[in-house]
C-alpha cells in the first residue's frame, strides 16, 4: 500500500469515499488503477460525516436528483456487495427519516412535497413521502417532541455508518489491485499541451492515461487554474455523539439543518452546523456545538439523560451553486473532475463511480451532466472563506 507506481492507467486524488469508490470501480472494470491520499483514506469529510442517505428534494426532476435517487435505490446492493466481498458490514439500513413539522411554513411546505411524490408512487411501488399527524408520529417514535403540527416521512431514506463503508471501500480496493498510496499529497499536474499526463507529489512524478480529481476540499488548492473553473469551498460541520442507556427512537429524526441518527449500539449521532466562514478550521465552538444541543432536546426532550460521548468537526466539499462537478474539465483533456458533493458524497458515491468509470473506458455516460460540469456558469450561494 505504499508503493508509487511510476505509470498507470488511472490516478484517483483523494481517497475519500468518492475517490475510494471510483478506484474500486474502475479497477474492477479492468483499469489499473493508483490511489494517492494526502492524509489517511478516508479520515476526512466522509468520516466525518453523519452517513445519512436521501433521495433529494420530490419536487425536482433534473439529472443530478435522478443521480441521488439511482444511488439510494442502488444503496443496499452496493453495501452488500461490499459485505461478501470483504467480511465488513457498512451497516445499512432503509430507516426512513421523519422530517418534524414546527412551524405553519414548514408544514405547508412538506404538503406541497407530499403532493409531488405522489408522482412516483407508480415507480416504487409505494408512497415515497407520508404525512403524519402528531399522534401518528408518537405512534411510531413516542420519544419526539409533542410541541409539533405533524411529521413528513420519507421512506427511501436511510442511514450507513461512515467509518465502516470507508474501512469496507479501502479493503474491496486493495482486493481489486488498487496502489493505494497514503501520505502522499499531490503537489501539482503533469501537462503536455492541454493534456494531463499525470502528477507531482511529494514522493516523485508519475504518469496516467487519466487523473481524477477526487480530493474533497483541498481539489482547488491544487492548480490556479482548477481553482478558477470549479472552485470549491470548505463549510464546517459540528458534530456531537450521544451515548444513550437505552434507545429513544428508531429512525433518522430532522428539523432544518438538524438531525439526529440512532446507531446500532445505542448512540445517537447529532448534527451538524454549516459554516462556510470557518475556512480550513476544524476546532469546535461553544456556540456551534450549543446550538445543536438545544435543537436536539427541544426535538427529543429525552436526549436530557444522555452523555457526550465525543466530538468532531468536518470540512465539507460545497461549491457556489450547491452543486458538484462530474465531468471533464474544461481545457485540460485527460482530467476528469469529481468532488464537491457537499452533505450527498456518501449518498452520491455509487453513482458518481459508475459515472466516472463510463466516462474514463467507455466515453461516455448515460446520464446529462451539463449541471455538473466544471467551467459552468455559477451562481454564488455559499460565501468562500479564506484559505
Amino acid at each position: 500500500m505504499s508503493t508509487v507506481h511510476q505509470s498507470s492507467d488511472v490516478i484517483v486524488i483523494g481517497g475519500g469515499v468518492i475517490g475510494l469508490a471510483i478506484a474500486d470501480r474502475l479497477a474492477r472494470d479492468g483499469a489499473r488503477v493508483t490511489l494517492l491520499e494526502r492524509g489517511q483514506c478516508g479520515r476526512e469529510a466522509s468520516w466525518a460525516g453523519a452517513g445519512i442517505i436521501q433521495s433529494g428534494s420530490w419536487h425536482r426532476r433534473d439529472p443530478l436528483v435522478q443521480m441521488q435517487r439511482d444511488s439510494v435505490r442502488d444503496y443496499a446492493n452496493f453495501t452488500a456487495d461490499l459485505r461478501e466481498r470483504t467480511g465488513i458490514d457498512p451497516e445499512y439500513e432503509c430507516c426512513g427519516t421523519m422530517e418534524l413539522l414546527l412551524e405553519d411554513q414548514q408544514y405547508r411546505m412538506a404538503r406541497s412535497e407530499f403532493k409531488a411524490a405522489a408522482a412516483y408512487e407508480k415507480e416504487y411501488g409505494r408512497r415515497v413521502i407520508e404525512l403524519w399527524t402528531p399522534e401518528q408520529a408518537r405512534s411510531f417514535e413516542s420519544a419526539i417532541t409533542t410541541d409539533l403540527l405533524g411529521v413528513k416521512y420519507d421512506s427511501t431514506a436511510g442511514q450507513v455508518r461512515s467509518p465502516r463503508l470507508l474501512r469496507a471501500l479501502q479493503q474491496a480496493c486493495i482486493q481489486s489491485k488498487v496502489n493505494i498510496v497514503e501520505q502522499c499529497e499531490v503537489k501539482g499536474l503533469i501537462q503536455e499541451k492541454d493534456r494531463v499526463t499525470g502528477v507531482r507529489t511529494v514522493r516523485g512524478s508519475q504518469s496516467a492515461g487519466h487523473v481524477v480529481l477526487a480530493a474533497g476540499v483541498w481539489s482547488a488548492r491544487l492548480d490556479q487554474y482548477v481553482a478558477a473553473v470549479m472552485p470549491t469551498i470548505p463549510v464546517r460541520g459540528q458534530m456531537v455523539l450521544l451515548n444513550l442507556p437505552t434507545p429513544l427512537f428508531a429512525r433518522v429524526l430532522e428539523r432544518g439543518r438538524t438531525y439526529l441518527v440512532p446507531r446500532r449500539d445505542g448512540h445517537v449521532l447529532l448534527g451538524a452546523t454549516q459554516e462556510p466562514e470557518a475556512g480550513f478550521d476544524k476546532d469546535l465552538t461553544a456556540g456551534g456545538v450549543a446550538a445543536l444541543m438545544s435543537m436536539a432536546l427541544r426535538l427529543v426532550p429525552g436526549l436530557k439523560d444522555a452523555t457526550v460521548a465525543t466530538m468532531w468537526a468536518g470540512l465539507r466539499p460545497g461549491t457556489p451553486d450547491s452543486r458538484p462537478y462530474i465531468g471533464p474539465v474544461p481545457g485540460m483533456s485527460g482530467l476528469i473532475a469529481a468532488t464537491g458533493h457537499f452533505r450527498c458524497g456518501l449518498t452520491l458515491a455509487p453513482t458518481t463511480a459508475r459515472i466516472v468509470s463510463d466516462l474514463i473506458l467507455r466515453g461516455e455516460s448515460p446520464y446529462d451532466l451539463a449541471r455538473c460540469l466544471p467551467g459552468r456558469p455559477v451562481e454564488n450561494r455559499l460565501t468562500a472563506a479564506p484559505a
